[in-house]
């Protein structure tokens, strides 16, 4: 075949490779844009005759200016595991009108590539390859159409920028980036990385959840991820929550309830007289009214006057379960108080009156530890319906002075069974302990969790399964004794007065065993006489 007119062939590229790389940039941003380029070819041989016969042209995408040996293969193939291969080929059968001109869309039989996910190393020097031949001619008659004849490096055309190419570089003349004028870049689920979150505004209101979709649940605004605090609106109960200490360095306006008491509504002389011990007529003395809270109940107390003292002590006056009391040894230590003061008279007369109010309510805690040893007491002990051939059983092991249970299994493939224990939690119930407030000690046979392994889970007081913390819940094996600890994450519902449940479920096979000893619950109670 003779060469083709290869200078034509050039300005006909050029026009093509600039509408190429065009789209290639608007094809991020719409997906309407057509995803085809029409090709229009002029076809003459050596000596400017047209080429009016049918021809195979092939088309190919490069990051080589230079066509390199071993790129086209013996047989007239493109070698797409060449290096240099950009992923897109296709060849079209045409023939040229009388005088040379044909066209063709390239991306209507193979899509062309993406170029949004292109390197920009590619991007920048992509370069189209162009060969032809006779229809009926194998593909080793494939010549390239060289777009520089007089430069042996120079064998395909690189795809240029036209000028609407060149401004979709910016958006309506904008970068992206932080700069003031700058686009910003959404991230996964269209959030602003923390670097484009702008330092202030000029507007006189910041608004979170502008679309009102929150129509139960939390708002929160989040202060440092790892520090973690936050203030949160919670729209079930219609209030703000801070997870940390408030300080006010101002005055505090309240005009609602605190902790449910109308402030509005405790009023005092000008004395601040709110539960003062004040000296009366002789040996006794005053007290004025006033509420208080002891054990979670609150007394309002309506004051009392001549109230005896004793003489020639000092009178220690504090309020208990009880009510007003007094005593000449001191405030009690043992139960919980609110101290309002201290009385000492002489003589059959009162000689000075001190005042000790610190609290005017005293919600004291003691620390309960209850440890359930097997046999669980208020246990009760099931199978899931598949797989739980074996035996449950409780020991004793001398060595360490523990009961256990022990579940064992003879068949060769895992069998379990699930001991459930309910947990009463005490009408004086206020919270976990702040160590790890369950722990189980276990140990199984060997340390292969596909023969022996122990699991836990824990449901709350309204039968919700509880998120765990600490030693894990599944997949638990250890060959000595070891003493696993769990704390509560997510929200849980605890009811003082109401109960949880514990389910501690043990598998084994091929006579491996499971051993459970001691089950410790660590809560904090109100303390009462």
């Amino acid at each position: 075949m003779k060469p083709f007119d290869s200078l034509r062939w050039l300005l006909i590229l050029g026009i093509l490779s600039g509408a190429a790389l065009a789209w290639g940039a608007q094809n991020v941003r719409a997906a309407s844009v057509p995803q085809k380029l029409i090709y229009n070819g002029h076809l003459l041989d050596a000596n400017g005759s047209a080429v009016a016969t049918p021809q195979t042209i092939r088309f190919s995408l490069w990051s080589s200016v230079d066509l390199l040996s071993g790129e086209v293969t013996s047989t007239g193939a493109i070698h797409t595991a060449s290096p240099n291969y950009v992923g897109w080929k296709d060849a079209f059968t045409v023939t040229p009108d009388a005088r040379g001109y044909f066209s063709v869309e390239l991306g209507s039989s193979v899509p062309l590539p993406d170029f949004g996910t292109l390197p920009a190393a590619t991007l920048m020097s992509l370069f189209l390859q162009v060969e032809v031949k006779p229809d009926a001619s194998p593909a080793t008659s494939y010549e390239i159409l060289d777009s520089n004849g007089a430069d042996t490096a120079i064998d395909r055309s690189a795809l240029l920028s036209v000028p609407f190419a060149l401004n979709a570089d910016l958006l309506d003349q904008r970068h992206v980036g932080t700069e003031s004028g700058s686009i910003p870049v959404l991230l996964s689920g269209g959030l602003l990385d923390v670097d484009q979150v702008p330092g202030g505004t000029n507007r006189n209101a910041f608004t979170i959840d502008s679309d009102n979709s929150v129509v139960e649940g939390n708002i929160t605004l989040e202060f440092g991820a790892a520090l973690d605090r936050t203030l949160t609106y919670d729209v079930t109960n219609g209030r703000f929550r801070f997870n940390d200490d408030l300080l006010v360095d101002g005055n505090l306006t309240v005009t609602g309830l605190i902790n449910g008491v109308d402030l509005s509504q405790i009023t005092s002389s000008s004395d601040n007289s709110h539960l003062k011990v004040a000296s009366g007529a002789g040996l006794t003395i005053t007290v004025a009214r006033g509420d208080y809270r002891l054990g979670g109940v609150v007394t309002q107390y309506p004051g009392a006057t001549g109230i005896a003292v004793t003489d020639n002590a000092t009178n220690y006056v504090f309020f208990s379960s009880g009510g007003l009391k007094l005593s000449t040894s001191g405030f009690p230590t043992d139960s919980a108080i609110i101290p309002v003061g201290t009385v000492v008279s002489a003589g059959g007369a009162i000689t000075s009156v001190a005042d000790r109010r610190v609290f005017n309510a005293n919600d004291s805690q003691r620390s309960i530890v209850k440890v359930y040893e097997p046999m669980y007491e208020g246990a009760a002990y099931m199978g899931d319906g598949s797989s739980n051939v074996g035996q449950l059983s409780v020991s004793h092991s001398g060595a360490t002075l523990k009961n256990f249970y022990q579940w064992t299994s003879t068949r060769s493939t895992l069998q379990d069974y699930a001991i459930l224990l309910r947990v009463p939690l005490s009408a004086d119930f206020v919270r976990w302990g702040t160590v790890y407030p369950l722990s189980l000690l276990y140990r199984t046979s060997s340390n292969d969790a596909a023969s022996n392994v122990l699991g836990l889970s824990v449901f709350d007081s309204a039968g919700a399964e509880v998120a765990l913390t600490g030693s894990g819940t599944t997949g638990l094996q250890s060959a000595d004794w070891v003493n696993a600890s769990w704390g509560f994450g997510g929200n849980p519902t605890w009811t003082a007065g109401g109960e949880m449940l514990i389910k501690v479920t043990l598998a084994a096979k091929d006579d491996a065993s499971v051993q459970i000893g001691p089950l410790t619950i660590r809560t904090s109670e109100l303390l009462s006489e």
